[in-house]
């Protein structure tokens, strides 16, 4: 009985392991309020996409599901991310991309973020919907609170808004390469698949 039940746990577990030290660490630990049908765990490990699918792999066996969390950036310049993806696949790790970075998932609270966008006109994006909402209120990456209060209560909207977008580029893509060509994730700025993992969580409102 006890072994049985002991299985029952491991399966239960889902880890979401992030190299954000701040935005996304702090989003997934707020998202924790919403009950997922899983035992959630949210960890940090300062690594690239390659290295943070090296590490997910020693929770595989005792978990449902293991994600990992980054934003493409430059990593594809530097060699590290077709390896982090083939090797997810290959080993089961799941992941969840942001191109350029986690900002494109929070703006998607607001609306769809489809256009060319650098790191600082997220910024000033994000400064804009959240000024919308009060007065003289701004982005601050570090800001838990900003986070529960300003994003959360919208994740179901950043969901479709997410999706729209990753899956015009996904079909954008098939029809000049074919459908089982390998998506050039780092070409598609302003794309995410974040809303992937939240899904996933099945989440409640409890």
């Amino acid at each position: 009985m006890a072994r049985r039940k002991n299985l029952i746990n491991q399966r239960n577990k889902f880890y979401i392991i992030t190299n954000g030290k701040e935005t996304e660490y702090n989003y997934f630990t707020a998202l924790k309020s919403k009950k997922s049908t899983y035992d959630v765990s949210v960890l940090f490990d300062n690594a690239d996409p390659l290295g943070l699918v090296e590490y997910a792999q020693r929770f595989i066996d005792e978990s449902n599901q293991v994600w990992v969390v980054f934003d493409v950036d430059y990593t594809y310049k530097d060699g590290r991310l077709i390896p982090a993806l083939k090797m997810a696949e290959e080993t089961g790790v799941k992941y969840a991309f942001s191109n350029l970075a986690f900002e494109v998932w929070l703006i998607s609270h607001f609306d769809k973020c489809e256009n060319e966008l650098n790191v600082d006109a997220h910024k000033r994006l994000l400064d804009k919907y959240l000024s919308e909402k009060k007065k003289g209120l701004a982005y601050e990456k570090s800001d838990i609170d900003l986070i529960k209060k300003y994003f959360l209560p919208f994740y179901k909207t950043a969901i479709n808004n997410a999706k729209i977008v990753h899956q015009k580029r996904k079909m954008e893509h098939e029809k000049l390469y074919g459908p089982n060509s390998r998506p050039e994730i780092w070409k598609w700025n302003s794309c995410t698949t974040v809303y992937k993992l939240v899904e996933a969580l099945k989440l409640s409102e409890c």
